[in-house]
């Protein structure tokens, strides 16, 4: 084994990914040679022909879709939910979680924003009934008008 070693994690993505995408885009996507990966997956017990699943899995025709999917299959759980790998580079968090916490921000921004309207509308009020109202007389225009 000349190679570098493989970890548990690649693994669990071969026996996922193998029979999916088939060798040749496992090697692409494991920066493996695709000997490698025959010869692990006949290790593990894995087959590495594509079989039909009942949907539209293409084949990776892309070394980057191929090393996204290694990453998405290697992913650890989302720290949020625990239920879905954690597939959200910027955040960290599974995809739903990550809309879910976009969601948050949002409301919050919106709550501000009307917060800051019935402030608006509370000192505009108050404007008004101040130029309504007469001004109270000063202590000197009270003299002024008693003597």
């Amino acid at each position: 084994m000349s190679g570098r070693p493989w970890t548990r994690k690649d693994e669990i993505a071969l026996a996922y990914l193998g029979p999916r995408i088939g060798g040749v885009a496992c090697a692409e996507a494991f920066d493996r040679s695709h000997d490698a990966i025959k010869h692990k997956a006949h290790a593990l017990g894995i087959r590495l022909r594509r079989k039909s699943l009942g949907t539209s899995i293409t084949p990776c025709n892309s070394p980057r879709v191929a090393q996204r999917l290694v990453e998405i299959a290697m992913a650890p759980l989302c720290p949020a939910c625990a239920k879905y790998p954690a597939t959200h580079r910027k955040t960290g968090l599974c995809e739903v979680c990550h809309w879910r916490a976009l969601i948050a921000e949002h409301e919050l921004e919106i709550a501000k924003v009307e917060a800051q309207r019935k402030l608006w509308a509370a000192r505009s009020k108050l404007y008004r009934l101040r130029q309504a109202e007469p001004m109270p007389a000063t202590a000197l225009e009270l003299e002024a008008v008693e003597s």
